[in-house]
């Protein structure tokens, strides 16, 4: 997740003032100070220490797209005592790239939120790059706050689906993008788009007035788009999902870093006109779903342990989804933080590449009232060009909602 950082008069984002706040935030945030152990069945180990200066990295690119590729193609070394995660920093924008294992998308908010209250308390600048993490446990697991336990038609449609053909399932006949290739590679596409306080104010407005909301509406035009697509390749729904907090069921601050998510998984059909009525429709889906969701994470304890076996059975099958989208939601500042430091334009992306969905789309509000919405695929997911027509269409159409006939995207 990246966000800008607008300093005060006098002030820049130097390395002195990034360590000294970096320091602050991983003594708050144990999640910022373990590693996963080398074994066949990883646990969290805590580290002695974290050396920023081998997850901090600065670059003479303003190019945040191109951040953002090379960023997410880069796994993190197990067999390092380095922590699972990273922070890249182009000029006054700083991206924290961190491991799913430790965190939800939310986390993201969580650690800007953090390193804006560092910077805003002030101190002393500090280039020493040894910091010593909290000794503080981690956020409880989310299994240990809350029943996952599945229903019983969850778990017999899960186990059905396991072992049956896919003609036998809802699978048959969906848009999922191309099958999970063999040849693993991680390379991935990222395109940005940018809506103005202004843009993104109206269309929450015209939301409202559907009785939608924006991770409704934003889905129904991306569904209505690929439909295009879908209907070419003789498919009659889109499989598709989109993920869901549990930090209100587990009673978890959206301060925290942790991972405390589920999904949604839906096969709507085929369907080139955008359509309000559906939007709406969908944004009750989604609320009245969240108790339930639960179910999608309590069927992993169902895998006894044998999470490599279950995912290599994905390579050269068909995907599950076609595409996500995720909504991580606004970036709000906390009460009671003078005004020295603050943020403007923020982005969030995320990888799964080789078996995640075939195209995924990432939106984030920032401080400002704007929103950015990342566009990302893998090279071996869907076609280019299919990619890039996805994003001129989708970014026009979300405009006209809007009323706005220019939006920014690179």
């Amino acid at each position: 997740m990246a966000a800008q950082y607008i300093p005060p008069e006098g002030q820049t984002l130097d390395k002195a003032t990034i360590y000294a706040a970096l320091r602050k935030v991983v003594h708050a945030h144990s999640a910022l100070g373990v590693r996963l152990g080398p074994a066949d069945i990883p646990v969290f180990e805590r580290l002695q220490k974290v050396d920023l200066s081998e997850v901090v990295e600065f670059s003479d690119s303003r190019d945040l797209a191109k951040a953002i590729e090379s960023i997410l193609q880069r796994k993190f070394d197990r067999s390092s005592d380095s922590p699972l995660w990273r922070l890249v920093v182009l000029g006054n924008t700083v991206c924290f790239a961190w491991h799913h294992g430790i965190g939800d998308g939310k986390s993201g908010l969580a650690f800007h939120r953090a390193f804006l209250s560092a910077l805003q308390a002030g101190g002393s600048p500090d280039e020493d790059p040894i910091v010593v993490p909290s000794k503080d446990p981690l956020t409880p697991a989310i299994e240990t706050l809350v029943d996952l336990s599945p229903s019983w038609g969850k778990f017999a449609v899960e186990i059905f689906g396991l072992f049956a053909p896919v003609s036998w399932t809802r699978q048959a006949g969906s848009w999922t993008g191309n099958p999970v290739p063999t040849n693993l590679t991680l390379e991935t596409h990222a395109r940005l788009i940018e809506f103005s306080p202004d843009v993104a104010s109206s269309l929450l407005e015209v939301c409202r007035s559907h009785r939608a909301t924006i991770t409704s509406t934003v889905y129904a035009m991306a569904l209505s788009i690929i439909s295009e697509q879908a209907l070419s390749d003789n498919c009659t729904t889109v499989s598709s999902a989109v993920p869901i907090s549990l930090r209100g069921l587990s009673g978890t601050s959206d301060d925290a870093i942790c991972n405390h998510v589920s999904a949604l998984q839906t096969y709507p059909k085929v369907n080139p006109i955008f359509s309000w009525e559906f939007a709406s429709e969908y944004a009750s889906e989604i609320r009245a779903f969240v108790k339930e969701s639960v179910g999608e994470i309590g069927m992993l304890k169902y895998l006894y342990g044998r999470y490599d076996e279950f995912f290599l059975g994905k390579l050269g099958k068909k995907r599950r989804a076609g595409f996500e989208l995720s909504n991580v939601g606004r970036f709000k500042v906390g009460k009671g933080i003078a005004q020295t430091w603050s943020t403007g334009r923020m982005a969030f992306a995320q990888c799964d590449v080789v078996q995640g969905a075939a195209i995924k789309l990432n939106a984030v509000g920032d401080a400002l009232g704007g929103i950015t919405i990342t566009v990302t695929w893998g090279a071996n997911s869907i076609p280019d060009a299919f990619a890039e027509d996805f994003v001129v269409k989708f970014k026009n159409g979300i405009g006209k909602l809007s009323g706005e006939t220019k939006v920014d995207s690179f």
